[in-house]
């Protein structure tokens, strides 16, 4: 997935957004813990767009919510 509205789209429909957050920050060469493990805060990053939360799940989640703005805001 080359840009942040391919990757909106493709969130949007998808059974588990998570998953398609994950595979869009692995392929644009970024880490994504294998495991989540205890408690902490994590941070998805991906496309300059930066969310976070109690969980990968909370942190992708985020992200979904500023990126969302961000395209707004850049339209």
């Amino acid at each position: 997935m080359t840009d942040i509205a391919q990757v909106l789209s493709k969130v949007s429909a998808a059974v588990d957004p998570v998953e398609i957050l994950r595979s869009a920050v692995l392929s644009q060469d970024g880490f994504w813990p294998a495991q989540q493990r205890g408690a902490g805060i994590y941070e998805v990053q991906l496309f300059g767009v930066v969310g976070i939360g109690p969980s990968l799940s909370a942190a992708a989640d985020d992200w979904i919510v500023q990126a969302k703005e961000y395209v707004r805001a850049a339209a």
